[in-house]
């Protein structure tokens, strides 16, 4: 029974890694939508399998190698293909036929931040660079987003903007480049509730749910995730460049 126990963490990280999986084979499908979908539900599993192996007392060095690893299939590999099918199928790119395959660098730059992670012990309790399932989330939700409106018949500048192949490959390398980079990002990890040291995380989760609602009544809701991500992004830009801190 004990052994059971043990083995809740490792099976939550497989389950990420499985809707992983999924959503690779949504964005060769090109449901977008549903990719996304998988992503969200595999960090939320992410989520879970360090929450469950610090409450059961179950962490292991197995447990952080398949962590790292599932993370690379679900915010690497995933994300990675979503972006590829997404130039391919949408974006006009017939200026250079193989300007898609650039999409892949959000992979290989996942797994560089992965690795640079797992050997960083400056990284305990906040992140140095962008963290792989917020890149994954921001870029899978910015192209359903955009799925959507096309599907729904919408053309519009945010239509436009993504679909532009220029535009495309400067957020995916942008956003590759952040992977990797030393700009500090602060965690959402919350030891205490009072305002101090904590005011950041209060912001975000205000910036948050006020995104939620104005796209849920734009019908957009998903639009949310990008947007609270970037606006994430652009306050951990002000602390380090602006701030200092």
């Amino acid at each position: 029974m004990n052994k059971i126990i043990k083995s809740i963490p490792n099976g939550l990280t497989c389950t990420s890694l499985f809707f992983g999986c999924l959503s690779v084979l949504c964005s060769i499908e090109g449901n977008f939508l549903f990719a996304m979908i998988c992503i969200l539900i595999g960090s939320v599993f992410d989520f879970s399998d360090g929450f469950a192996a610090r409450a059961l007392h179950a962490s292991s060095p197995i447990g952080k190698e398949l962590d790292s690893l599932a993370d690379q299939v679900s915010f690497g590999v995933a994300p990675g293909f979503a972006m590829f099918y997404w130039m391919k199928g949408h974006a006009n790119c017939t200026c250079c036929e193989y300007l898609p395959y650039i999409a892949f660098m959000i992979t290989a730059f996942s797994a560089l931040r992965l690795a640079k992670f797992n050997v960083d012990e400056r990284q305990t309790t906040s992140f140095i660079g962008l963290a792989t399932p917020a890149n994954a989330m921001f870029l899978s939700s910015l192209i359903a987003t955009a799925d959507m409106l096309l599907k729904d018949g919408t053309n519009n500048w945010f239509t436009d903007f993504c679909c532009n192949p220029i535009v495309m490959t400067v957020i995916t390398i942008v956003t590759s480049l952040l992977l990797v980079s030393e700009i500090p990002m602060f965690s959402l990890k919350i030891k205490h509730w009072g305002w101090k040291e904590n005011e950041r995380k209060f912001i975000l989760v205000g910036f948050g749910i006020i995104a939620i609602a104005v796209s849920s009544v734009m019908g957009l809701p998903f639009a949310a995730v990008f947007a609270i991500i970037l606006f994430y992004i652009a306050m951990c830009f002000v602390d380090y460049f602006f701030l200092n801190k």
